[in-house]
């Protein structure tokens, strides 16, 4: 296992999406990672990329 699925090293952290409810976080989701949604990902790291607060 060398993969992100090896069950040994892979890690799951919980998902904040601040004030959304239920419907407009299964949207966020399916943009960050729906298949067939590359344009739409690319436009919102356009539009919002610079106000990410990264903490790792």
């Amino acid at each position: 296992w060398e993969t992100t699925l090896n069950p040994d090293t892979r890690r799951l952290l919980p998902v904040q999406f601040m004030n959304l409810d239920f419907a407009q976080a299964e949207a966020v989701v399916t943009k960050l990672m729906g298949k067939g949604e590359a344009a739409a990902r690319r436009e919102l790291m356009e539009l919002h990329g610079d106000a990410v607060e990264v903490d790792i």
